[in-house]
């Protein structure tokens, strides 16, 4: 039995899907925080497990019976550690062969604020004794609109980076990897991938790609993160919004993105789909 946690979100969801499409003879179960969460899943022949991270006695009654785990990181930041430290501690005593988790690209490098409780789970995994399969993320190729805010009406964006590149990767891509290293646990057990495009760009870079493709010059400005942090507060931004595009600014001026790996190549089979590709289908 395979349990992917966060199932009813984009990347369990997709993981579950690609689990579906090429292997449907493998027991599924997803974990969800009510039975109307997961009514798609459901349609689809998918088992149910009801939990929430928070709650213990939860997450230890829907790992029983389960062999492989998925552990999506949680997409709540207060108590992140310790809620992930629930479904280790819950996993252990159920006795789970195999434990995946979701983390950041070199999580150990601490590079951005995001990835501090990564880095506390990969170590409160391996204390754990649980074979694992640590999948390091990039951020998304489909955040990158966000990235942008209104640069594509005003042909102006203004973003700090000093400098750095930055990786990005296709979240879906990122699901099949996710969904074909579930199918055959043993082969990466104990084992931490590096999940990035084959390719890095500088902001600059980028611009001039969404230069070409749309047709229209975008000008891209490196700024400070201060300066950054002002301009959005000027817009009038919801606190919560603007601590978070903080937090994406410091992990691009860190280098926290600034990296290049071949582990989605081979866990894919191919090649991963390039921003290239996306600014390509974006802009037209």
């Amino acid at each position: 039995m395979i349990l992917v946690t966060g199932a009813n979100g984009h990347l369990g969801s997709q993981t579950i899907d690609f689990l579906l499409d090429n292997n449907p003879d493998t027991d599924i179960a997803g974990l969800v925080r009510s039975e109307e969460k997961g009514a798609e899943l459901k349609e689809k022949g998918v088992e149910l497990r009801i939990g929430d991270y928070t709650d213990y006695s939860s997450i230890s009654k829907a790992l029983k019976g389960v062999d492989t785990l998925l552990l999506i990181s949680s997409s709540s930041m207060e108590g992140r550690t310790q809620q992930h430290n629930n479904v280790i501690k819950a996993a252990k005593e159920a006795g789970v062969s195999q434990l995946f988790y979701t983390s950041m690209v070199q999580a150990d490098k601490k590079l951005s604020p995001l990835v501090l409780d990564h880095a506390k789970t990969e170590e409160q995994i391996k204390k754990s004794g649980i074979p694992y399969s640590i999948f390091r993320h990039t951020f998304y190729t489909e955040f990158l609109p966000l990235f942008l805010g209104n640069a594509m009406e005003t042909g102006q964006w203004f973003f700090p980076s000093d400098g750095e590149k930055i990786n990005l990767a296709y979240r879906s891509e990122m699901a099949e990897a996710l969904a074909n290293g579930l199918v055959d646990p043993q082969k990466h057990k104990d084992k931490i991938y590096e999940i990035t495009s084959a390719k890095a760009y500088s902001l600059d870079e980028l611009a001039d790609m969404l230069s070409e493709a749309s047709g229209q010059e975008i000008t891209y400005t490196d700024i400070s993160i201060s300066e950054f942090e002002q301009n959005l507060e000027k817009a009038g931004l919801p606190e919560e919004q603007i601590a978070m595009s903080v937090v994406t600014a410091t992990t691009f001026v860190n280098g926290g993105l600034n990296f290049t790996f071949d582990d989605m190549k081979q866990l894919l089979g191919r090649t991963p789909t390039g921003v290239d590709q996306f600014i390509e289908d974006f802009t037209n």
